[in-house]
């Protein structure tokens, strides 16, 4: 058996020599990575919970209305309806109950630009009123976008319930706003009406599925 010449002896060394140290090297190389991107994370979840923040900061809850869906009349209390017939109504004819002008026929897409024309009678008149479209559970809401009478950033949620001693079919609306140009009394009459229309033009609708009188 031919022995090993002493310059192979010297390669075999610094081959394993670089092994060694490639071994050492890269699990130091990957600790570093998931370091840096750990770090990114923390980063990106610290500024979101600052603008969360900031956007709580800069607005204030203006009012906080539960209202029952059915016709205006004293016939009934109340009508144990479900959450998802109203939002079917809406989305078989959305303007056909919401009772704000500009408002589409159409169902609104997920960040769909509205601009609203808020009315009503007295000293309010009509006041601008744009807002972006989006979706919650049994309901939607508004962001309002800059020109809005209530403040660029102030959101307004609309969401269909049923009461839980009743069964009755209620409608919640509940509304933040950021700079209002409108004194809050004001705002929150108008809003009690306009709002109490919604829950009563959406209360005929459903009255007229479920009776054969309309």
């Amino acid at each position: 058996m031919l022995s090993a010449s002493p310059l192979a002896h010297k390669f075999k060394s610094v081959v394993v020599a670089g092994a060694a140290a490639a071994a050492v090297l890269v699990p130091a190389g990957a600790a570093s990575a998931d370091s840096g991107s750990t770090s990114a994370k923390t980063e990106v979840m610290s500024t979101q919970s600052a603008q969360k923040d900031v956007s709580a900061q800069a607005s204030r809850k203006l009012y906080d209305i539960r209202l029952r869906v059915k016709p205006n009349n004293a016939k009934y209390l109340g009508r144990p309806w479900k959450p998802s017939e109203a939002v079917g109504q809406l989305k078989k004819c959305f303007n056909c109950t919401f009772p704000v002008k500009n408002a589409p026929k159409k169902y609104p897409k997920k960040g769909q630009l509205i601009k609203l024309r808020a009315c009503a009678a007295g000293p309010f008149g009509c006041k601008n009123a744009p807002v972006k479209f989006y979706e919650q559970k049994n309901g939607f809401y508004f962001i309002a976008q800059k020109g809005h009478f209530d403040g660029a950033g102030s959101k307004i949620y609309f969401q269909f319930y049923n009461e839980k001693k009743t069964g009755y079919l209620g409608l919640h609306v509940w509304a933040y706003v950021t700079k209002p140009t409108v004194p809050d009394s004001v705002n929150k009459s108008v809003a009690r009406g306009t709002w109490q229309d919604f829950a009563h033009k959406m209360g005929v609708k459903l009255h007229c599925k479920h009776s054969s009188q309309c």
